[in-house]
């Protein structure tokens, strides 16, 4: 479709000789990468594989629209390989950049536009960079810039997404690559509860440190791509809201189907995480989502909702327990103790991250959180706020803040119901209520200490502000907005 903005740029037609070779072109093409995939599923080589899958990338990506190429991307965010200049998630983010840029140039796409996040993402920026000043010695700026890398990695991503989501329909397109990352995501955390320690592509994806007690059949907490328990189960609780946004809005029998079957492995998922956050952090968003939609509950479904919703917890959690190698989420929960007004597993953490945070309480000591100063052994934070003040400093704490209440005031809901009306608005209405569920939970966690989650945060913030600018356009354009071929 064209518009008087974004013509579109009408190309020579090609002799039928040079589309024939084309075609042959892309036919060996397919026969040569099947063979290959054949050779390396008999005998993988991690270099090999890496280098096929970054082919593949880069050939999709460049043949596709925007949206489609960000879509591409956002398949292997998840998987990053480690490289000589870093880690391939960045490499692919510079080349999904650059094509979008040349569009751009060429005015096949349309240009970058303002959004209310401008301005908090700009001072948080600047607060990063000021907090180099405190880094103490080379070896804590190598750590810094390569935390500084990742974190200007996760701002391209958020800038792409923000300035390609042009309609409902984009939102749409870029939603169904994500729910295909959430299936990969948790059938790799399914194999890894039934192959602890082993390799499921040896150099690439391993589980060498997932081990539980006797002899490794029982009390498994799986991490899946993030090697991170806790930041799992925190993806899990966050896109369980969202899974059940599109079962509830989808139109046909085959698409409730997938959506609920990918609703039953996050959650199966979640408790094999054995992580008691999520359900603190589910329930306040629940309540949440109760009080937001209270115009509409009757007592008997509120009943039978509720009674739904234990019951999938009490047998999803008996079955995990007994049935697998996972642990019993709710039992480790019974014997949680607390130290005052802190959890007992968190006590130590959150005294010596504030106290540490107050050593720099301006600019912070940098993005580097050390995990040793001298004798003192200083764990992680478990608590993102605490993490980005001793990062950032207490005001670069006050300008994150900033930026959260901002997503929290564009999600600000204008419906109260998932069915009916346009998908953005009814999008925004769970966003709303995962806002209240990540500001929870990041209480007892921090994604910004793990190279591979942290995309997966700044991915979910961009859809917030995309489908925010989406919604303020007139329904009509909205609905197709004009772009480029």
């Amino acid at each position: 479709m064209s518009s008087p903005l974004y013509p579109v740029r009408q190309l020579p037609k090609q002799s039928p000789i040079l589309d024939w070779i084309d075609r042959l072109a892309l036919v060996a093409i397919v026969i040569g990468l099947g063979v290959l995939l054949g050779l390396q599923y008999m005998e993988p080589d991690k270099r090999v594989l890496a280098v096929a899958a970054a082919t593949i990338v880069i050939g999709v990506a460049w043949r596709l629209d925007m949206v489609s190429a960000i879509g591409v991307l956002i398949l292997a965010l998840p998987y990053p390989r480690g490289t000589t200049f870093g880690s391939t998630n960045l490499a692919l983010i510079l080349l999904v950049l650059v094509i979008y840029l040349l569009r751009v140039t060429q005015r096949e796409a349309p240009a970058p536009s303002k959004a209310p996040t401008d301005a908090p993402l700009g001072a948080f920026f600047l607060m990063v960079v000021l907090s180099f000043y405190n880094i103490p010695n080379a070896r804590h700026l190598y750590f810094a810039l390569q935390q500084f890398q990742l974190f200007v990695g996760t701002q391209l991503v958020f800038w792409l997404v923000v300035n390609n989501i042009k309609s409902e329909a984009d939102l749409k397109r870029l939603h169904s690559f994500q729910t295909v990352v959430i299936l990969s995501v948790c059938l790799v955390a399914i194999w890894e509860v039934n192959h602890p320690g082993g390799r499921l592509v040896p150099g690439w994806i391993e589980f060498t440190e997932t081990h539980g007690t006797e002899f490794d059949t029982k009390n498994l907490r799986v991490g899946a791509t993030f090697y991170d328990f806790e930041l799992l189960a925190d993806f899990s609780g966050l896109n369980l809201l969202f899974l059940t946004f599109l079962f509830i809005r989808a139109e046909d029998l085959y698409r409730r189907l997938w959506f609920g079957a990918l609703i039953g492995m996050s959650l199966f998922v979640m408790f094999a995480t054995v992580t008691r956050g999520p359900l603190v952090s589910l329930t306040v968003a629940l309540t949440y989502l109760a009080i937001l939609m209270r115009r509409h509950i009757k007592l008997v479904p509120l009943v039978m909702t509720v009674s739904l919703i234990l019951g999938a917890f009490f047998g999803m959690n008996y079955f995990v327990a007994n049935f697998t190698r996972s642990g019993d989420l709710f039992a480790r929960a019974e014997h949680t103790q607390m130290v005052g007004w802190m959890p007992d597993s968190r006590a130590g953490a959150w005294t010596d991250a504030w106290t540490r945070a107050w050593e720099h309480p301006f600019i912070g000591h940098g993005p580097y959180y050390s995990a040793e100063r001298g004798l003192k052994l200083w764990y992680w934070p478990h608590n993102l706020y605490l993490y980005v003040a001793n990062a950032v400093g207490f005001i670069g704490l006050g300008v994150f803040m900033w930026f959260m209440s901002t997503l929290w005031k564009l999600t600000k809901p204008t419906v109260d119901h998932f069915r009916g009306g346009r998908y953005v608005d009814a999008y925004l209405f769970i966003a709303h209520v995962q806002v209240m569920f990540f500001l929870v939970d990041q209480f007892k966690i921090e994604y910004w200490r793990n190279p591979t989650y942290q995309f997966q945060v700044w991915l979910m913030f961009a859809f917030w502000v995309g489908a925010y600018k989406v919604s303020k356009l007139p329904p009509a354009e909205a609905r197709l907005a004009p772009r480029a071929a």
